[in-house]
């Protein structure tokens, strides 16, 4: 799964969250609509994909997302239809087609055929990239799955998302995380580990970055607000 599409979605739905209507333009196939589905089902949110003749299909997405700007619509399409309709065409519609517009890769030769699989958890880490990168507060400050030198277990020590700059180390957990005692148990040696090396702990539940990321957001902005805090005392 090409994490540019997962970026894509994530970046979709944070320009609707904050009011700007947004269609999701999907060129590709079958595969394109089961990315949909699982990530909408992973999201908590219920996204109508639509399918058929294109122009009908994003003049009624459009419509919709004018409507309610907050809820995620797709459209799907195949490659030469839509640019067919593209060519030659510089309206509103095209704008909404141009700001929307995701690629979904033919998959490898061996994995052709079967679903494809979003994890929880990485499809919750670009999520909350993405937003960090939108918003001025944090953006360019955090990188996706970036080891320390300092080890933890048998290999270095990985962080979710980490900004090295604020030490702040952001971990994204699933409920699983709480349920296996072990886990929890070595969820809380990683953190005093990090607390040692002088990082700001910020633990996030996946469920909740993918209902809402605006409130995640907001988590890490307090982190970074204590960090810049400390620097001035």
């Amino acid at each position: 799964m090409p994490d540019s599409v997962l970026r894509r979605l994530a970046r979709d739905q944070w320009v609707r969250l904050h009011g700007t209507p947004r269609v999701t333009v999907l060129v590709g196939g079958d595969r394109g609509r089961e990315i949909w589905q699982q990530w909408t089902a992973l999201s908590g949110r219920d996204g109508p994909i639509l399918d058929g003749e294109f122009d009908a299909r994003i003049r009624e997405a459009v419509a919709r997302a004018l409507r309610e700007p907050a809820q995620p619509i797709a459209v799907l399409v195949a490659a030469d239809a839509a640019l067919r309709w593209r060519t030659g065409r510089s309206d509103r519609l095209a704008a909404m087609v141009d700001e929307g517009w995701t690629v979904v890769p033919e998959p490898p030769a061996e994995l052709r055929g079967r679903p494809p699989q979003l994890d929880a958890r990485s499809v919750a880490e670009a999520t909350l990239h993405e937003a960090l990168e939108a918003t001025p507060a944090t953006s360019g400050r955090f990188a996706l799955n970036e080891s320390l030198s300092v080890r933890f277990g048998p290999t270095a020590a990985e962080i979710d998302l980490l900004s090295r700059v604020d030490r702040i180390a952001v971990e994204i957990d699933g409920v699983h995380h709480f349920a296996d005692p072990d886990r929890y148990r070595r969820d809380r040696r990683k953190d005093l580990l990090l607390q040692t090396q002088g990082f700001v702990v910020v633990r996030l539940l996946a469920e909740d970055v993918m209902r809402d990321v605006r409130t995640s957001v907001n988590a890490v902005c307090q982190a970074l607000a204590y960090r810049r805090e400390e620097s001035v005392r």
